[in-house]
């Protein structure tokens, strides 16, 4: 896997790279982590990647704050 781009974001870290013909957009922050998998062929190249980051970085955020509700709970809940 090669690393080729970094999104800069204020609270996440948002990573581009590229591995079996496919682009890997990955959000991470804390101990979570969300990845998109786009195929060569389905986009231009790297910066319509990175666009697409950008355009899923709120939305991506969102989910993080629900997996860590839905964490918690479980946590809360076992003891």
């Amino acid at each position: 896997m090669r690393t080729l781009a970094h999104i800069p974001h204020p609270l996440m870290r948002i990573t581009v790279s590229s591995w079996n013909e496919k682009y890997q957009l990955r959000f991470e922050l804390d101990r979570y982590e969300q990845v998109f998998k786009v195929g060569h062929d389905e986009v231009s190249g790297l910066e319509e990647v990175q666009a697409m980051g950008k355009a899923l970085s709120e939305s991506a955020l969102l989910r993080f704050v629900s997996m860590r509700e839905s964490h918690q709970k479980l946590n809360t809940s076992d003891k």
